[in-house]
């Protein structure tokens, strides 16, 4: 009743002032108060015994806040200045990463594009759950599928690396800046404009329908596509059960039993699997962030 009278009352650009002065911190920190508190009682408990890998976590959320990176490494990105230039030819900003042009949709402000920019290097960290590799150095000569590209970060940091790209993404707002990211790569790089699924029609296609014959002899699999892991597997059963050389790296952390079923997709295909190390906060919950898996011939 209340909620309802406040809309009612207020006009709406007055509503969007006060939220984004105070209303959506207030908000938000009473949303996730239950896992912040239970945070600051790690932190005592940590004067009396040392604290496990999940404890640890969520010590540092009572530390520092609500964050979806809790650990140490994330402190150096959070206040990090981004420089943000545009590209007037384009009508797209872009910052430089690690010496090359990463852009960004034409709707986005400067401010939105240094705090998206700065969670994906924060994601990125060496030390991060949701790293997907230890190391560049090991994709040299591989073909990545990067399945749930977005901006495509991760294989721009590779780009020099592998010997192809393939970009899986279909809003079309990130259709410009991958062109304008990889066009000095067009030449091993193919943007496939379509989510990954178990289907094949307009809007989805089926890792398998794509390598139906003849895959890559080495293939990289990054997958991350806000909880649709599992039905994009699916899609890729054929492909996952063929002698190949191949490797992947798969967030679990969309739904709660993701890592038993995606990690029981892997294994029933013949891959050897591991998490990778650290959390995640989503959904109001920490949760193991990636799973790793590789399959030799």
């Amino acid at each position: 009743m209340i909620a309802r009278l406040y809309r009612i009352l207020l006009p709406s650009a007055f509503r969007k002032r006060l939220y984004e002065a105070f209303l959506g911190k207030m908000i938000h920190s009473l949303r996730h108060s239950k896992v912040r508190l239970n945070g600051i009682s790690k932190i005592f408990a940590g004067w009396f015994r040392k604290l496990n890998e999940r404890e640890q976590a969520l010590a540092f959320i009572g530390k520092h806040g609500i964050t979806s990176y809790p650990g140490a490494y994330s402190l150096k990105y959070k206040t990090l200045p981004i420089k943000v230039e545009h590209d007037a030819a384009l009508g797209l900003p872009w910052v430089m990463h690690n010496g090359r042009k990463l852009y960004f949709p034409a709707a986005m402000k400067p401010e939105q594009v240094s705090r998206l920019y700065r969670s994906l290097i924060t994601e990125q960290d060496p030390e991060a759950a949701h790293r997907y590799v230890a190391s560049y150095e090991s994709l040299k000569g591989w073909t990545l599928l990067d399945v749930g590209a977005a901006e495509g970060i991760f294989s721009l940091d590779v780009i020099e690396l592998v010997d192809k790209v393939y970009l899986f993404e279909y809003e079309p707002y990130w259709q410009a800046p991958l062109q304008a990211s990889f066009a000095p790569w067009k030449h091993k790089v193919e943007i496939v404009h379509r989510y990954v699924g178990d289907r094949d029609d307009e809007q989805f296609i089926r890792l398998d329908t794509l390598f139906a014959e003849n895959p890559p002899p080495r293939l990289f699999l990054k997958m991350d596509i806000e909880g649709w892991e599992r039905t994009a597997l699916a899609g890729a059963a054929a492909l996952l059960h063929k002698n190949t050389e191949m490797r992947a790296s798969v967030t679990v952390y969309h739904r709660p039993d993701d890592p038993q079923v995606i990690g029981g997709i892997f294994r029933e295909a013949g891959f050897q699997t591991s998490f990778n190390p650290g959390y995640i906060y989503w959904g109001k919950r920490l949760s193991t962030a990636l799973i790793r898996a590789e399959k030799k011939p």
